[in-house]
């Protein structure tokens, strides 16, 4: 999907004010110092009152000769679909079972994940997530792959500002970090909230940059979210 039908289809989205409940625009741009990739993408997400929600979401790279700048000659790089139910327990617990359905052009990947999330009442809240990505190949002679992806959330909310750390861990089926079949990822976000609809924030990572060694880089995200 180019970038000018991803906005179109995002302003139709958001328009919609005739979907009673909860939508979310989230745009974002991601920068990986050691592979100089420059990423951007476009989320909407909504969950109607009787708590099933949907979300799709346009990915894109920089690309050419100067695709270690940001916003230069944007390529696809894939879409992602899904669609959850939120069961809330009480005021403090909840469940989200999920499926994602993430495209490319040389591969699709099924995701599905049920995720808890908790809240202590002081601002603080942990979310566990566990998902099952499995890979599925355009060409036949390339064989299909599997991954058990753990997330872990830990946040704290203060007035407008919002500070949150992720934990991921993955284990596949194929060499996917210095010749292992396992990686991780640690992530610190910063949100603060202008007001009920506006949120800008930022973030840094620590990713891994191959399957063949462990080197490992950072990674920068800039975005702002819009709810309503």
């Amino acid at each position: 999907m180019t970038l000018k039908k991803s906005i179109c289809v995002l302003s139709i989205l958001a328009s919609c004010n005739v979907m009673a409940g909860e939508s979310l625009i989230d745009l974002r741009h991601d920068y990986f110092d050691d592979s100089k990739v420059n990423r951007d993408r476009i989320f909407f997400t909504h969950r109607f009152d009787n708590n099933v929600g949907f979300s799709v979401e346009a990915k894109y790279k920089s690309s050419g000769e100067d695709a270690n700048e940001p916003f230069n000659e944007l390529d696809s790089n894939g879409s992602e679909v899904s669609i959850s139910y939120r069961y809330i327990v009480n005021p403090y617990l909840y469940f989200i079972p999920a499926m994602h359905l993430d495209s490319y052009s040389g591969f699709t990947v099924y995701k599905p994940n049920l995720l808890m999330g908790t809240s202590f009442g002081n601002g603080v809240y942990l979310n566990l997530r566990y998902r099952y990505d499995y890979t599925i190949q355009n060409n036949e002679a390339l064989d299909n792959k599997a991954a058990n992806r753990y997330d872990t959330w830990l946040g704290y909310k203060f007035n407008a500002w919002k500070f949150e750390y992720n934990f991921v861990y993955i284990h596949s089926n194929t060499d996917i970090y210095d010749n292992s079949h396992s990686d991780y990822e640690h992530n610190l976000k910063v949100a603060y909230a202008i007001d009920k609809n506006w949120s800008p924030y930022v973030e840094i990572g620590n990713t891994s940059v191959s399957k063949l060694n462990d080197d490992r880089q950072s990674r920068f995200r800039i975005g702002f979210q819009y709810a309503y």
